[in-house]
């Protein structure tokens, strides 16, 4: 018998799109109980046993003066992680706008402040502080948190805010002055592409919609690669996401309920050692960067692509990903919040909603 009292299900489809993005592994190569101790990953379905997703370069960083390519994702990002101390959202639009229209950086004029994605990418799951990780990796003054050009849909005198110490993702007042601004530029053609957040309104400071010509902000620049179009493909119970070639259950709530995080992996154990899903045996709790995929940051209450087929998407809840949160928070996991968008740490005794995943390995 499945002892699964709830799960949510995602999946990949047959009509799976080669020009998909590959998501990157999260960092995370350790596994750990319920209270945080170290454990052995066999047979966990903990992220630092699955470790889905695209290895890193090694080295990831290639430093050239004053700027810093990631190898992974292709973006240039500038070597001094602090260059102008704290600043309002609308302070750290306008530093980076004086950059292009002055002397530039490395011989470039088209820096922005980076978007959601492009801040998280920078994290590793795998290190207590991701910030002093990559004061290592050549940057220097790396601290945060770091605004973002991306604001909060649902009250957007509210913008992003990224720490890459691991810790916060979360929005801010865009007048506050706590945040740091870190200036990014393009990309290559890397292995693990970024993609557009979604949003594509810009905003003042108060919250009202402005022009997005000239502001610099997430909706104009529109930073990654574009959805497609459609972007999902259902096929029975389970949807393909032909962005990232991921695998969904259209049901968001299979059945109702949440569990604690063990409780999550045991459920999706369960399934691959019973009846399976869509005629697979090889789900898995998505990592913190699967479930983030999703997001749409146009959207809220769900934060999910509009006009999504999902069925009974919990919201205002979050879901829990296999990624444990880093040291001391071990004793927690990564959940994203389907409501607005936003990635904590919640203790792996809480109670959350399971949403499995599986990649598509060579399957139809």
């Amino acid at each position: 018998m499945t002892l699964c009292i709830e799960v949510y299900l995602p999946l990949i489809s047959k009509n799976f799109n080669p020009n998909a993005v590959q998501l990157p592994r999260t960092g995370q190569t350790t596994c750990y109980d319920t209270a945080g101790a170290v454990i052995s990953c066999a047979g966990t379905g903990q992220d630092g046993e699955i470790q889905a997703g695209v290895i890193w370069p090694d080295p990831r960083f290639a430093v050239s003066g004053d700027c810093v390519t990631d190898k992974l994702t292709g973006v240039m990002w500038s070597k001094n992680g602090n260059p102008d101390g704290s600043l309002t959202w609308q302070g750290a639009l306008d530093y980076v706008a004086s950059i292009n229209s002055g002397a530039g950086l490395c011989g470039y004029h088209d820096w922005r402040l980076p978007n959601v994605n492009e801040l998280e990418s920078l994290v590793n799951a795998g290190m207590q502080d991701s910030a002093a990780w990559l004061n290592t990796q050549g940057f220097y003054n790396v601290t945060g948190p770091y605004w973002s050009s991306t604001s909060f849909t649902f009250h957007p005198y509210n913008a992003w805010n990224v720490s890459v110490d691991g810790v916060l993702f979360n929005y801010w007042n865009k007048t506050s002055s706590y945040s740091r601004t870190w200036p990014v530029r393009g990309a290559t053609t890397p292995p693990a592409r970024l993609w557009k957040t979604g949003q594509t309104a810009c905003y003042n400071t108060v919250g009202t919609i402005i022009p997005c010509a000239g502001t610099g902000q997430d909706g104009e620049i529109q930073a990654g690669v574009t959805w497609p179009d459609p972007r999902f493909t259902v096929s029975g119970e389970c949807v393909t996401d032909q962005l990232t070639g991921l695998m969904w259950s259209k049901n968001g709530n299979l059945p109702a309920g949440h569990l604690n995080w063990q409780g999550a992996l045991n459920c999706i154990a369960a399934i691959n050692s019973g009846a399976g899903l869509c005629g697979y045996h090889d789900w898995r709790l998505p990592n913190r960067k699967e479930l983030r995929s999703l997001i749409d940051f146009s959207q809220y209450s769900p934060a999910l692509p509009l006009n999504h087929p999902f069925n009974y998407v919990q919201s205002p809840y979050y879901y829990w990903s296999s990624t444990t949160g880093p040291l001391p928070y071990t004793n927690s996991a990564w959940i994203v919040e389907s409501l607005e968008g936003g990635m904590i740490g919640l203790g792996k005794n809480n109670p959350a909603p399971v949403w499995p995943v599986r990649t598509k390995q060579g399957g139809p």
